[in-house]
């Protein structure tokens, strides 16, 4: 049996190739020539990755799988009396 991959991995992955044309844009014309400093480049290549992938991860809905059982809860309750 496959699943379908689910929504929120779907919206996480196209977020995270969007982030990837964001960086090269930022790359080309904000941070050419700009003179802003080198670690605080590198903080933005990590964290814009991360924050667009996360936030198109958490608004993506969920994907329901009605396949999948959900576990009884267990019981106290005896059906047969105990033997005497």
């Amino acid at each position: 049996m496959t699943l379908p991959v689910e929504t929120k991995v779907q919206a996480g992955s196209l977020a995270a190739a969007v982030a990837g044309v964001a960086l090269w844009a930022l790359q080309t014309y904000v941070f050419k020539d700009s003179g802003v400093p080198d670690g605080v480049v590198s903080l933005v290549y990590l964290a814009v990755p991360a924050v667009i992938a996360g936030v198109g991860g958490y608004l993506a809905p969920h994907t329901h799988r009605p396949d999948i059982a959900v576990p009884a809860a267990p019981s106290n309750v005896t059906m047969k009396p105990p033997a005497a």
